[in-house]
């Protein structure tokens, strides 16, 4: 039986531990205060030969069709992905027409929770072939960009935001988008961490440093995130190898801009790739890191930000979404333009005074472990569904 199913884009396994983590989060809270939760995460259906060209169709092939993590029941039903998405493919039908084939592994459901547009369309979609309330989440990019890239799709967004029962935004910046965009008051409900399991995984300094290999003479700026242009990875690279003396670069995480910069002969040993970590491991990472840096063009309210804030690491990042309320106030260094000498300017001012920067991140943990607290979201998740 299942009280919700929840429609995400993406869960953590196994070869992904990491991409959708901020769901796993929060289901895993739902479930330890006994509501039953199935996590719908469609897959794209990835026939022979296309998992032996590329990586990304390896994985959909390897994902598991179903599992259990923590009391979450996980499925991931097969879709026929299309390009041209999410204008002409209407992805959202073909997401809803795959949880409802699997909805044998949903018996008994009483709402559905779609998260990002796409998730929410398709929950919007299945709530009135089976007469379930739903809620829909936004998360960040799939509202900042997706009705000025797919304008002839607003229509239905804004219809479903409308019929929900709910409708959710991580940050204050996704609230005021989606009240001009459909016109309805949204709940703010930032991001919640687990901050006692965060902190558990996390080892003391030294030991996280011996762990990975870094010796104590450099000063560590740490990216966790798809290796992507939109993520301001290659401004970061351009700030830290004239640095190198210094500092290094490290880049956890896997996509196309992978290698960016590693081969640059005057300045060695400043960029390190480390590729997919499992969140275990992130912690230990960020244990060993002397700042963050996350300098994207565009984001949402970065799960990675808070869960830095949980562990006490200083924070440098962009003004994107809704990244500027949560370091607010002095909880970190907010760049004024993504670009290579706005990061540097942000090194060198964290190098000349790691006192301030120590006591920023003191004043964000404390932030987030009251405001982004993933067992209080739970009850505020509760309340909203109205399941009582």
């Amino acid at each position: 039986m299942t009280d919700a199913v929840w429609i995400v884009p993406s869960y953590p396994w196994e070869e992904e531990p990491v991409g959708g983590i901020f769901h796993q989060t929060q289901a895993r809270a739902l479930a330890r205060r006994g509501l039953e939760i199935t996590a719908a995460c469609p897959t794209p259906w990835a026939p022979w030969p296309l998992p032996r060209l590329r990586a990304r169709w390896r994985r959909y092939a390897a994902a598991p069709p179903r599992a259990v993590d923590d009391g979450v029941r996980v499925i991931r039903p097969r879709y026929l992905g299309l390009p041209g998405e999410p204008s002409w493919a209407f992805p959202d039908r073909l997401v809803a027409d795959a949880t409802w084939r699997a909805r044998g592994d949903w018996t008994g459901a009483r709402l559905i929770h779609g998260h990002s547009a796409v998730a929410g369309l398709a929950a919007w979609r299945l709530a009135r072939r089976t007469g379930l309330p739903f809620v829909i989440t936004f998360h960040g990019s799939d509202l900042n960009t997706w009705p000025d890239d797919h304008p002839d799709r607003v229509r239905d967004l804004r219809a479903a935001a409308r019929e929900a029962r709910a409708v959710v935004t991580v940050s204050a910046a996704l609230a005021a988008r989606v009240r001009v965009l459909a016109g309805v008051e949204p709940v703010h409900l930032p991001l919640g961490s687990d901050h006692r399991s965060l902190a558990a995984l996390a080892p003391p300094r030294d030991d996280a440093r011996a762990a990975v290999g870094l010796a104590d003479d450099r000063l560590v700026a740490l990216f966790v995130g798809n290796l992507l242009v939109a993520k301001g990875l290659r401004e970061l690279v351009d700030a830290v190898t004239p640095r190198g003396d210094r500092w290094v670069a490290v880049l956890v995480g896997d996509g196309p801009e992978r290698g960016y910069g590693s081969d640059r002969e005057r300045f060695p040993g400043t960029v390190w790739y480390r590729g997919r970590r499992s969140h275990d491991e992130i912690a230990t990472w960020m244990r060993a890191a002397d700042v963050l840096v996350l300098p994207s063009h565009r984001e949402g309210l970065p799960t990675v930000l808070v869960e830095a804030g949980s562990l006490e690491l200083p924070v440098i990042a962009s003004g994107a979404g809704g990244i500027p309320g949560l370091l607010a106030d002095g909880r970190g260094a907010v760049l004024p333009e993504v670009s290579a000498a706005a990061i540097g300017a942000a090194l060198d001012a964290f190098a000349l005074d790691p006192a301030a920067a120590a006591a920023a991140a003191a004043q964000l943990r404390r932030y987030v472990l009251v405001e982004h607290d993933v067992d209080v979201n739970a009850g505020r998740l509760l309340e909203l569904y109205g399941l009582g």
